[in-house]
């Protein structure tokens, strides 16, 4: 019920459920939001005439009524539990298209939805229910309605991809093309002829090897590799060169029991950013490993002691020439004077004192250190100067290309928050319907809907889980991630966790335990954020523990004052580099389109991220062959007073 009611949630739509005798039993977030209902007001149980007369006290009904009379006349219309759709216009303004179905047994099912800007929508979703209506007289009901979202999710989906800013194409499990959008066409240079439901892969990879997209070869044999490669449905991501210079990012992903999905991506322009970026810190770093050095030793007054010819040349003069004279005299007499101040601070405070100034076009770092008394007493100053000049011309350069590259990354960023939004948007529909169709909320659909509605159900959770992921390492990398702070009981958030994993570890004959001290202080943290950490944590372990291993969730209170959750597995564990690997966004150390254990990489990346964001951290530590400890650490300021 709670899973429904998450799924429900997130619809975009208002839902309301009423039993046989008119009371609320089912509702969610939107339907509230909808009709503006106070808080607290919807309970479990709630009479529908006290809806009715909450509304109607209000003015929702419009012109001049008699309260109780409304209350009545819709009361004895709802006990009618006959199907109905209509729309009525709020007071405010809002337009709200409510349909209502009867329920078996007894009681209705209710949807609101916001149709004042899709009014015309509105209209073509009107004709097409009135063509339902006639099917209805053929077919039952549920049959009519499953029918009705198969077709409505395809034509949106078809939308969608035509209007997605990537290029997008969609083959079946047989390879076959379902969909593909124009900008596909555009960025891959393949003609529009192609462009045909039912052409299979084959022919787009015989096509590319023939013009050269893959290199020398057999056209046939490099169009038949791809294509065996394609046929194991396996997640990929690579950049590829086009022969033209074009360098497009190429991601695909399987629809389980469905094909598969691809993106392509432009991203010449960020490769060209990169590159520069790597060539101006190339040149940087030539820049500062072949300085000039100017090295004296002074008295305080300025005398010079010693000095090298490199300084020398810097003060126009020959070595021998320079000793024994006074530098500050070279110098104009505020630059002098403010030289002399410091070479004070430096003998006074007895360190080094660091400044950069610039003379005649050219900057010199410099640095005075106190240096020992010569033997009439006097303290002494060592003096090297750096001429920096090449430095700053360097940095000017890395800074224009540095924020070249950043605004290319935040591009990036705020696509992938953009379509991730844009994606899971449909996709909290397609989940709640499905869970409907598997259910049979409606009445019997029969076993090979109700299972095809399990399969729509479980690849859009996936789908949904990894869009949802994007969403929050976008909102992360562009600051407009928000935690909130509450108290929460480690024993309870444990419990919980342990609770989401465990059918999972019971299908892989995985044991899992907990080992969390009665002694562990309540926390003011994200209770939501903190749950996915440890979620994503203890799911990892379990898909990385073979059979017949174990996985423990350790808590302990760190010396530091603060709390450490510790995820302990027997699993295949990992190497240095693998570590690094799977910590950075979409890393995966099981590579290659023969990767055992699916996913998109994000889990720990995420997981680090949310731990940063409490003030925490996460680290990894992990031996191959021998298991993983992954720890993430709260300090002492998330820790209830």
């Amino acid at each position: 019920m709670t899973m429904m009611q998450g799924v429900l949630d997130h619809l975009d739509q208002g839902i309301s459920v009423f039993s046989a005798d008119l009371r609320l039993v089912l509702w969610n977030r939107r339907f509230a939001d909808l009709h503006e209902f106070p808080d607290g007001f919807l309970t479990h149980d709630l009479a529908f005439e006290d809806i009715i007369r909450f509304n109607a006290q209000r003015g929702e009904y419009g012109g001049h009524y008699d309260v109780e009379d409304m209350v009545r006349h819709r009361v004895d219309s709802a006990r009618e539990f006959r199907p109905h759709r209509f729309e009525r216009t709020r007071p405010n303004g809002t337009i709200l298209e409510i349909i209502g179905n009867p329920l078996p047994g007894g009681g209705f099912v209710t949807t609101y939805s916001d149709v004042t800007v899709n009014r015309q929508i509105a209209e073509n979703l009107r004709g097409s229910n009135d063509r339902l209506d006639q099917m209805v007289e053929r077919r039952t009901r549920a049959l009519q309605d499953s029918e009705e979202r198969h077709r409505a999710y395809g034509e949106f989906l078809e939308a969608t991809v035509q209007h997605m800013p990537q290029g997008v194409c969609l083959f079946d499990n047989a390879l076959n093309l379902v969909v593909a959008n124009k900008i596909f066409f555009d960025l891959t240079q393949i003609p529009d002829s192609f462009n045909v439901k039912g052409i299979n892969f084959y022919e787009f990879m015989l096509y590319n090897a023939q013009r050269g997209e893959y290199g020398p070869g057999d056209p046939e044999e490099l169009a038949r590799q791809r294509q065996e490669i394609a046929a194991r449905m396996e997640p990929h991501a690579f950049d590829r060169t086009r022969p033209d210079g074009t360098v497009i990012e190429v991601r695909g992903n399987p629809i389980p029991g469905r094909g598969f999905i691809s993106t392509f991506t432009d991203i010449t322009e960020r490769a060209k950013a990169e590159e520069a970026l790597r060539e101006a810190a190339t040149m940087a770093r030539a820049m500062l490993e072949a300085p000039g050095l100017l090295v004296l030793l002074i008295r305080m007054d300025g005398t010079i002691v010693d000095l090298n010819e490199e300084a020398a040349v810097g003060l126009g003069s020959h070595k021998d020439a320079m000793i024994g004279t006074n530098i500050f005299n070279a110098m104009p007499t505020k630059v002098a004077e403010r030289r002399f101040a410091l070479a004070q601070q430096a003998i006074l405070e007895a360190r080094a004192i660091y400044f950069e100034d610039e003379r005649d076009g050219r900057w010199f770092e410099t640095t005075m250190t106190p240096y020992p008394m010569d033997q009439d007493g006097i303290p002494r100053v060592m003096v090297i100067a750096h001429d920096v000049t090449h430095r700053h011309h360097a940095e000017q350069r890395l800074r224009e290309a540095t924020a070249m590259a950043q605004a290319a990354n935040r591009t990036k960023t705020d696509f992938l928050a953009a379509m991730s939004h844009e994606l899971r948007t449909p996709l909290n529909a397609i989940l709640g319907f499905s869970e409907i169709i598997s259910r049979e909320m409606f009445g019997p659909v029969g076993e090979r809907y109700r299972t095809y509605g399990q399969d729509i159900n479980a690849a859009g959770q996936h789908l949904l889980a990894m869009i949802n992921d994007i969403l929050d390492i976008s909102r992360i990398e562009i600051g407009a991630f928000t935690l909130c702070i509450e108290p929460v009981d480690p024993h309870e958030l444990a419990y919980s966790c342990l609770r989401l994993v465990g059918s999972r570890a019971e299908a892989g004959n995985v044991d899992l335990s907990e080992d969390m001290p009665e002694s562990l202080p309540h926390l003011m943290i994200d209770s939501r954020r903190t749950k996915q950490i440890l979620i994503n944590l203890l799911g990892n372990a379990v898909k990385f523990t073979p059979p017949g291993g174990k996985v423990t969730l350790r808590g302990e209170t760190r010396d530091s004052g603060g709390i450490a959750f510790h995820v302990i597995d027997t699993g295949i564990g990992m190497s240095e580099a693998d570590m690094a690997v799977a910590l950075s966004p979409f890393g995966q150390v099981d590579t290659g389109l023969d990767r055992r254990f699916e996913g998109a990489g994000l889990g720990l990346p995420l997981a680090k991220s949310l731990a940063e964001l409490h003030g925490g951290s996460l680290e990894i530590t992990s031996i191959p062959g021998k298991g993983t400890t992954v720890s993430v650490y709260f300090p002492a300021s998330c820790v209830a007073g």
